[in-house]
């Protein structure tokens, strides 16, 4: 059944279909791990997915910087890093939870979300029933952010589309 798209769509969705994929970190650790085993390229690119030119490219790339060339090796600091707003003590960022988004503060719950349900006609009992843990100092700190940093939330909710 086809549908009907405006040119903004269109272009919002060929822009993303248009997007060379990379691989993820659960792809390439299958991938040192089956090159370790001694599976070959073909057999690793049938079975995580990457190109045979990638992992030619991530094993060298490992061969030279290790993990963390790849991106793969943890970083404490950056785990437990919090970027508090100084304006909004409730809303965080945290590199790794809820894309680096900003967020309310022990959840995972990040502002672009909450203004996508609100501009959608949630009402804020609405939100506040659907979402048992905020509390409504969250939501006044969240619309208050959200008016301050526009393009951020806008920029959030458009790389965040679901389609």
């Amino acid at each position: 059944m086809p549908i009907e798209l405006s040119p903004q769509e269109r272009d919002i969705l060929e822009h993303y279909a248009n997007r060379k994929m990379k691989p993820t970190k659960r792809q390439k650790a299958r991938a040192l791990l089956s090159l370790a085993e001694g599976m070959t390229l073909e057999r690793i690119a049938e079975r995580t997915g990457i190109t045979k030119d990638e992992l030619s490219g991530l094993f060298n790339l490992f061969t030279e910087r290790g993990l963390a060339g790849l991106d793969l090796a943890p970083r404490a600091s950056e785990a437990k890093e919090k970027r508090r707003h100084a304006r909004y003590p409730r809303i965080i960022k945290t590199p790794g939870v809820c894309g680096g988004a900003a967020r309310i503060d022990g959840t995972r719950i990040p502002i672009w979300q909450l203004v996508e349900e609100r501009d959608l006609g949630a009402l804020n009992y609405q939100l506040l029933n659907n979402y048992r843990s905020l509390e409504a100092r969250d939501l006044v700190e969240a619309w208050d952010y959200a008016v301050e940093h526009p393009d951020e939330i806008a920029a959030e909710i458009l790389r965040n589309l679901v389609v």
